[in-house]
């Protein structure tokens, strides 16, 4: 059942309060001060429409995270491991967020596409940080032979 509140002031109106049953994916908006509006948040009723939005939002984060494994992609670095450690979290937090709260919303095969992509770029992290380990490791051998030949 909907129901609303209406508040007259003066001569006008104002929507106090609504209550609603739909079924929907609700997509908040930031607040824009030069809106004469103020919309917190919006319910999408349109699979398609909400498809499109979530794989809009997914490829945003996505991007982020690429540009960060590209970033780091010299192992030279001390903050490297670091980073590629966050954006491998990154990754984790952005599969359970399509697993978890996408996945009524996604048709199968899309829902796929996406983890799939995830999982390759998973996989490119966990390899740069094993060879930035690698490295590191190598580099303290070579400084414990270099002091011992001393």
């Amino acid at each position: 059942m909907k129901s609303y509140c209406l508040k007259k002031l003066n001569s006008n109106y104002e929507l106090e309060s609504f209550d609603y049953n739909i079924k929907g994916f609700h997509y908040r908006i930031k607040s824009n001060r030069d809106s004469f509006l103020k919309i917190k948040e919006v319910i999408i009723v349109n699979p398609e429409i909400i498809s499109n939005l979530i794989c809009h939002n997914f490829n945003k984060k996505y991007q982020k995270i690429v540009e960060c494994f590209f970033l780091n992609s010299d192992l030279d670095d001390d903050s490297t491991s670091s980073n590629l450690m966050l954006a491998l979290d990154e990754v984790a937090r952005l599969r359970t967020i399509i697993i978890n709260k996408y996945k009524i919303f996604l048709k199968k095969k899309k829902e796929e596409e996406l983890l799939k992509k995830l999982k390759i770029l998973e996989n490119e992290l966990r390899v740069k940080i094993i060879d930035f380990k690698l490295l590191k490791e190598q580099e303290l051998n070579n400084r414990n032979e270099k002091n011992k030949s001393r």
